[in-house]
């Protein structure tokens, strides 16, 4: 059978959001049965050369919508990744040149409702409350998108993270290196970003840390504002800073030294790789439910059994904190969970496995999707579900035990 020809692209080709996932892709997708193009429009990045590493063609294009048109003629899927909207110039070009199938990965669920958006076969979004979300905030206009729309989660390089966990003398060497020997270590991992880091998880580890002296709180990624508030709150020797790294493997140190995971964005989180990365590595994690924001959080940590979700309340995060320090028993449960869940559902082989099935099954109608495939419709069980996780949330007095 000849080769599909596949173009994964987006405006550039960095180290996160959609420049991870094209790298992911094209590294996974079966060279037997796909020709994989990576193709930056306007700029390149640094995920470039790690692209390259894996034998996947690059091309840059900066800008030159050209040399676009031609590409798009020789190829059969055009994959897309974006916010959602469709830059009329580009995809002009696409109406003009379509491909057998228009994909798009949709990472931050924005409508398009212009003649372009018929040009897209498949418009996946890359969790499911997102989905849901942009569904019932369409749900009166006249046109049906059900069948287009889907939900596929972005990919996490499982399989790596497992191949470069630090060794536990690697670990014990770095908790002396910082002592932090017989601490209890909280932690968090992100962007140096106020956005991404809601103040209120440093009033619950400040109430936690009134109860047991030896918390110390591990922060990757702060900003002047976040350590000021930490000065204010008189916990500044209890903090062990460092910069936010694209090394993964000095990252997975960091976790490994880590107790507990939490984790509470300002604007909440459209995917949460970091929440999947400590997961992959057997973190327990405590999130915080952000209803008027982005809430992947709450999809990605199972209340009770992966984690916990709490409402946005320095006394909660603190008892939730405070429960798990007591009971290692219950953070072994959780994290053997949290293992099985980030393998099950965002292995990057998993993920693009399912993708390929998606093509297959368009382009030749034979081929059907399995019950096994992590491409989902948006259906009334995963909104009754999204439902029922935004108000499942810890509750001391009841102490659910993961099971």
């Amino acid at each position: 059978m000849k080769r599909i020809k596949i173009m994964e692209a987006g405006n550039q080709l960095g180290l996160r959001g959609a420049g991870y996932t094209i790298r992911l892709i094209s590294k996974f997708l079966n060279k037997e049965s796909f020709e994989v193009t990576v193709v930056g429009v306007k700029e390149g990045g640094e995920g470039v050369e790690l692209i390259r590493e894996s034998g996947v063609n690059v091309i840059l294009l900066n800008a030159d919508l050209n040399k676009f048109t031609k590409l798009l003629q020789e190829t059969d899927v055009f994959h897309w990744h974006g916010d959602g909207s469709l830059d009329p110039e580009l995809f002009a070009i696409v109406k003009a040149n379509k491909p057998k199938l228009v994909l798009m990965t949709n990472n931050a669920g924005m409508a398009e409702h212009s003649s372009y958006y018929k040009l897209i076969d498949y418009d996946l979004f890359i969790s499911k409350m997102i989905l849901v979300r942009r569904m019932l905030a369409d749900r009166d206009l006249e046109d049906d998108f059900t069948s287009k729309r889907k939900v596929l989660s972005n990919p996490v390089d499982i399989s790596q993270i497992n191949s470069l966990l630090p060794a536990p003398h690697q670990v014990k060497a770095f908790k002396q290196q910082n002592n932090l020997q017989n601490s209890f270590i909280v932690g968090r991992a992100g962007r140096s970003d106020n956005a991404k880091f809601d103040l209120v998880t440093l009033d619950g580890f400040a109430e936690f840390a009134k109860k047991v002296n030896h918390a110390k709180f591990l922060l990757v990624g702060a900003t002047a504002e976040i350590l000021e508030y930490a000065k204010s709150l008189g916990i500044m020797d209890k903090l062990i800073v460092f910069d936010t790294t694209s090394d993964l493997q000095q990252l997975l140190l960091y976790y490994r030294s880590m107790d507990v995971f939490l984790a509470a964005s300002k604007v909440g989180e459209n995917f949460g790789k970091s929440i999947a990365e400590a997961m992959a590595v057997g973190l327990p994690v405590i999130t915080v439910n952000t209803l008027n924001q982005d809430n992947v959080q709450i999809e990605l940590v199972d209340n009770g059994q992966t984690g916990f979700v709490v409402s946005r309340d320095p006394k909660n995060i603190a008892d939730v904190l405070f429960f798990l320090y007591e009971d290692e028993k219950i953070r072994e449960i959780l994290s053997e969970s949290a293992k099985r869940k980030a393998a099950k559902q965002y292995k990057a082989e998993k993920i693009v496995k399912s993708l390929e099935n998606l093509i297959y099954s368009h382009l030749y109608s034979t081929i059907e999707l399995s019950e096994q495939s992590l491409v989902k419709p948006c259906t009334q069980e995963i909104i009754n579900d999204y439902i029922n996780r935004c108000s499942d949330l810890w509750e001391p007095e009841i102490k659910r035990y993961a099971l």
